[in-house]
């Protein structure tokens, strides 16, 4: 081989190297590609049907007549202070009644759980707005 054929050579090489260098650049400094939309969803399943999924059922009027007034949690179980309906309020202890077929499941830090005929549902302590103290009993 002459000097022609490796400087030819050579020129090739480079000619190589520089267009895989400019190939990989642009492709790592590309952005990717946008994520499609999402498609639109209909909502086809009702609540109470998927209430009714497992043979529970909601009551929602039962959860709008219970209405929490405090949470007390102590060393030796858990109790709620509640109405139910037109009734003054009064402390009910874990597993107590609170009417018909239901009763008091659960009680959590800002919540109680009713069980009413297996199905549970969650009944929130209204938020503080009087600006009053709030006490926490443990």
């Amino acid at each position: 081989m002459n000097s022609l054929h490796v400087r030819l050579l050579s020129l090739v090489m480079f000619a190589v190297f520089c267009a895989t260098l400019t190939y990989w650049v642009v492709v790592l400094s590309a952005r990717p590609p946008a994520p499609p939309r999402a498609a639109a969803v209909e909502q086809t399943a009702s609540v109470d049907d998927a209430a009714t999924l497992f043979g529970g059922k909601l009551t929602p009027a039962i959860n709008r007549a219970i209405k929490v007034f405090g949470i007390l949690s102590l060393r030796e179980g858990a109790a709620a202070i509640v109405s139910v309906g037109d009734e003054p309020p009064h402390a009910i202890s874990l597993g107590g009644s609170l009417g018909d077929d239901s009763k008091l499941a659960e009680v959590r830090a800002r919540s109680i759980v009713i069980d009413h005929n297996g199905a549970r549902s969650e009944v929130f302590l209204p938020a503080n707005t009087g600006g009053g103290p709030t006490i926490y009993v443990r």
